[in-house]
């Protein structure tokens, strides 16, 4: 499952250019396939040539050798995840004749005998009601949006409608395809896979996505015909409404005509204010979070227990976030571990527990707003607009020298934050900082600041669009989304 290197090997080959490279990754632990612990030094990030194929950024753990001092027989493993991602390479160059390739034909045996293993366990053995990803391409599938895949079938089920189901084993995480009546035509059915996530995910060719089985149509809902299907129709569309569908859909039967008119040009004009999604964030130059401890010592915590059942949320969100490039993978000394809180609509949010790191931080004093003189100052106000910034904390840059202070570690492995997370002591402090200075001149009299939520209040229709187009017009101008 992962790549080796001897101790001797690495000192040999590798310790003139790569004694700096080499990182240490303690919260990986390696075992053998009898469950003993392999004890190892570090790793390295290399590329790997491999059947004239190159691997980027390969992980490369270089073990201790062994204890007698008896020289290893081999200088490391080759691991699958190298192996799999050159298979998936060479098999979307090549599709079914890439045995038959000089770069495969010619490779040592044992690689051979590896990237069929990769084929056999892709592939499963064929039965008349499999479904697999067609041709050579590999289908995209950005987050929210469901595309109708082409998919290859036994020739029986030709000219029919027959029924789609989904295997038991999920797709790759965030693909989601559902049970649907499907037309095939000439051996190719047309497959709705949605993305549930909101990062893109890759279908790859020949993948199998589900089964096919003969239905027959017995009686109809009273109202409803059967149709044929248009398959010129079906190329993708959104889950989620987008940001000018959402405009559209605002009620503002309350004003007249010409004001609905101004409202929703005004709010079209500054489209690219608002998120699109849940990864679709702005990042502000303006100011930087910083984290000033009383002492150097670094806070370090074990992650804790994750049920099993919640591992692919966590996974999710954290392929979210380095995505979005809020975090990124980590090699500090400093580990704070995270914490799953369930939401009001039952979904799970990730948290990290900063209370160490916050003990030993020095508080920032700058002060929040009073509600009393906030209410104060609606007085006379008759028109209101609210607004709340998308994951406001993660749109503000961490300064550089405190990124290692924030890291945390999970089953999955150590991270740290380019942007400000949420739970920090000083964090509240820095973002009404932020709002002060792109909002202080109006502050309590054409809006309300507090932290992430603006509400801008005015006595007219003509004098609220106007002070809402000021609002709109600085976030636009500072790289923030609502």
């Amino acid at each position: 499952m992962v790549s080796t290197i001897s101790e001797s090997f690495f000192h040999q080959h590798f310790e003139p250019w790569g004694q700096d490279r080499l990182r240490s990754c303690h919260w990986l632990q390696l075992r053998a396939a009898n469950g003993l612990v392999i004890p190892y030094i570090g790793y390295l990030e290399l590329e790997v040539q491999l059947c004239g194929k190159v691997m980027p950024h390969s992980g490369v753990l270089v073990v201790k050798d062994h204890p007698g001092g008896v020289p290893a027989q081999v200088p490391g493993i080759l691991g699958m995840h190298v192996i799999r991602k050159c298979y998936k390479e060479l098999f979307g160059q090549h599709g079914l004749t890439l045995f038959s390739q000089p770069c495969v034909s010619e490779a040592p045996g044992p690689i051979v005998r590896a990237l069929q293993q990769c084929y056999y366990a892709e592939v499963p053995q064929d039965s008349p009601g499999r479904v697999k990803v067609r041709g050579k391409r590999v289908w995209r599938i950005p987050g929210g949006v469901m595309k109708i895949v082409a998919a290859t079938c036994s020739e029986q089920f030709s000219a029919s409608t027959v029924l789609f189901e989904p295997l038991e084993s999920r797709l790759q995480s965030g693909l989601l395809a559902s049970p649907a009546l499907v037309q095939v035509v000439r051996g190719t059915a047309y497959i709705p896979v949605v993305n549930v996530g909101s990062v893109e995910a890759v279908l790859h060719p020949r993948t199998v996505i589900g089964t096919l089985g003969p239905v027959n149509v017995i009686s109809l809902p009273a109202g409803v015909t059967e149709v044929p299907s248009d398959r010129a129709t079906m190329s993708s569309h959104t889950v989620s409404p987008t940001v000018p569908h959402q405009m559209e859909e605002m009620d503002l039967s309350f004003l007249p005509a010409d004001q609905q008119s101004q409202v929703r040009s005004l709010l079209g004009q500054y489209a690219s204010v608002f998120s699109a999604h849940d990864g679709d964030l702005g990042c502000i130059d303006l100011i930087s979070h910083d984290i000033p401890l009383v002492d150097d010592t670094p806070v370090r915590q074990r992650y804790r227990h994750i049920p099993p059942s919640e591992y692919e949320v966590v996974k999710e969100h954290i392929n979210q976030l380095l995505s979005s490039e809020v975090i990124r993978e980590s090699s500090s000394p400093y580990a704070s571990p995270i914490v799953l809180v369930k939401k009001k609509d039952g979904g799970l949010r990730m948290c990290v527990d900063y209370r160490q790191l916050n003990s030993k931080t020095r508080k920032d004093a700058f002060p929040l707003p009073r509600i009393e003189e906030s209410l104060d100052a609606l007085s006379g106000a008759c028109w209101f607009s609210t607004l709340d910034l998308a994951s406001g904390y993660n749109q503000v840059p961490v300064a550089e020298l405190d990124w290692a202070k924030t890291a945390f570690c999970t089953p999955f492995g150590l991270f740290e934050w380019n942007r400000m997370p949420f739970v920090l002591c000083n964090a509240p402090s820095t973002f009404q900082r932020l709002m002060q200075r792109i909002f202080g001149d109006q502050q309590c009299q054409s809006l309300l600041l507090y932290l992430d939520d603006i509400v801008v209040f005015s006595s007219t229709v003509e004098q609220h669009l106007e002070r809402l187009e000021v609002v709109l017009s600085r976030l636009q101008t500072e790289g923030l989304k609502a």
